[in-house]
């Protein structure tokens, strides 16, 4: 039977991800160099996109006559849903690995503060014993959480949000799992499962930490992503400092057949 335990609050695991990046002076620099150089190759290439577009319209155009554009430009061009569509998904899957390794590494930290880190700490997950099977695991998330779009948009928001967060340790279970063994596709799949009971009761204080986050978030949009050099590593710090409580509460048992 599982001893249930006070959970940490959101302010306290902040603090030991800030404590964690600060034994290090030069860890932000390590670990948010690779998400932050990403995340303004993409939002450069949607401006891109975007100016380009509105370089076919008069210098004088209105609000109202650019969207009246881009309107029409979709009604007539169905086949551009479907390139945004792929585009996000080819920029969300490219950032998730990026962040993902360094969230890996983040959890490291905090088990072993006083560990050294090397300027490639962010690409810890582009190895032969995470790349594939994260990979896959991702796809199978990233589908179920698709099931949202068939709702009515609060309620699909509603499910697209459950499903994350259901899934969210699904990583940090996979890396713990394989320190020691080498698991069968079959094992892998159970991280999922294993995800979902590890974060029974745990989805809200999850959605609260992302939530604490937001005023970072519209700073990095409005800085073309610079502040991610620093949002990056304070966010997966914050995640595995998560994880980490989540095995305190559940006593570490972990456990795959």
């Amino acid at each position: 039977m599982i001893n249930v335990r006070t959970p940490q609050s959101i302010f306290e695991i902040k603090q030991t991800a800030r404590k964690t990046l600060q034994q290090q002076p030069q860890s932000i620099l390590k670990l948010g160099w690779a998400p932050v150089l990403l995340l303004m190759g993409i939002i450069y290439l949607a401006m891109r996109w975007v100016m380009n577009f509105a370089a076919q319209l008069p210098s004088t155009a209105t609000y109202d006559q650019i969207y009246t554009a881009m309107t029409k430009l979709l009604a007539n061009n169905p086949q551009i849903y479907q390139q945004i569509f792929w585009y996000s998904v080819e920029a969300r899957l490219a950032y998730f690995l990026v962040f993902t390794g360094v969230t890996f590494t983040c959890l490291d930290l905090v088990r072993q503060p006083h560990q050294s880190l090397g300027w490639n700490s962010a690409w810890q997950l582009f190895s032969s014993r995470y790349f594939f099977a994260t990979i896959s695991l991702w796809l199978v998330i990233f589908v179920i959480s698709q099931l949202g779009f068939w709702l009515p948009a609060f309620l699909g928001l509603l499910v697209m949000l459950f499903v994350r967060y259901g899934f969210i340790m699904t990583y940090f279970i996979y890396k713990d799992l394989t320190r020691k063994q080498k698991l069968a596709w079959r094992q892998i799949w159970q991280t999922l499962r294993l995800s979902w009971r590890l974060m029974r009761g745990h989805k809200l204080r999850f959605f609260f930490l992302d939530f604490s986050f937001l005023g970072w978030d519209l700073l990095n949009y409005f800085s073309w992503g610079v502040v991610n050099l620093y949002v990056a590593p304070y966010k997966a710090a914050s995640y595995a400092a998560f994880y980490q409580d989540l095995l305190r509460l559940y006593e570490g048992k972990i456990i795959i057949k």
